[in-house]
């Protein structure tokens, strides 16, 4: 019996993980990275409070409602990417932050960005409205390495410090960059900026709202969000900031429709 227990045991490995000819390989393909790094346009986000979530009892179904969100969201940059025959999207997802990144195509790169837009515009309406998820992130052009294991590269830096360090308010913001680049692009078959706004502080961010299907859901979209908003009305001032700019977003948004619905209904109250 003791026999068989000893020839069951587990065995120990003794030594590195890279042996001398894999090493010298190594070296020899770093010689030429050339070919490693490409031009992309990348989207960073982050889902808001989502760590408080992670903390709580429900932290089950904020993972799966991430799940579900990144499986429709990766059906909506197919079809995208099909309809507008351009490059498809790399999509990564880590903890509560979404990579969205597509190789540019200088030739189709003004339609790439107002396809990223809406893709990202329609996570952002849904994400909220949904499932109470708010969202903050950065747009912006830079160089990536991307391959089933890793992302990494200047432009992930870009994007991250941008939404690190301008977002602050629930808002997706687009770099000068990505302007200047749409700008000079002439294959603009839609205007970029029907769909992005300019912020009270000069920055350039989605116009989500937009991605509602239409008008007749102002009603509802109000219901939800002043539910929403009542939620926060013990929260520290810090995050109140967050909320207050979603509310002056979401009365600007009304105030111009006014012609078509009954502004003075849908006006939210600030926490």
């Amino acid at each position: 019996m003791e026999k068989n227990k000893k020839n069951n045991s587990q065995k120990v490995i003794i030594g590195g993980i890279i042996n001398n000819q894999e090493l010298e390989e190594f070296y020899k393909s770093m010689e030429d990275n050339s070919k490693i790094f490409d031009t992309y346009i990348i989207a960073y986000l982050d889902f808001l409070g989502f760590e408080e979530k992670m903390k709580e009892e429900n932290s089950y179904n904020s993972l799966q409602i991430l799940k579900f969100l990144l499986r429709g969201t990766k059906a909506v940059a197919n079809s995208i990417s099909r309809t507008n025959n351009i490059n498809e999207f790399d999509i990564k997802i880590f903890s509560d932050n979404i990579l969205i990144a597509q190789k540019i195509d200088q030739e189709k790169l003004g339609n790439q960005i107002t396809s990223l837009i809406n893709l990202i515009g329609s996570i952002q309406f849904h994400a909220l409205m949904y499932f109470g998820f708010l969202m903050r992130g950065g747009i912006t052009i830079g160089e990536l390495s991307i391959d089933p294991i890793v992302v990494w590269g200047t432009g992930l830096i870009k994007a991250f410090d941008i939404e690190k360090n301008l977002a602050y308010y629930p808002r997706i913001i687009i770099s000068d960059h990505v302007l200047k680049e749409y700008d000079s692009n002439k294959q603009k078959e839609i205007n970029l900026y029907a769909f992005i706004k300019k912020d009270f502080d000069g920055l350039w961010f989605i116009n989500f709202l937009l991605a509602a299907p239409n008008i007749k859901l102002i009603p509802k979209e109000f219901e939800i969000l002043q539910e929403f908003v009542e939620s926060y009305l013990k929260k520290p001032e810090k995050i109140k900031q967050k909320i207050n700019w979603l509310v002056a977003y979401f009365n600007a948004y009304c105030y111009e429709l006014k012609d078509r619905i009954e502004y003075e209904k849908y006006i939210l109250s600030y926490v």
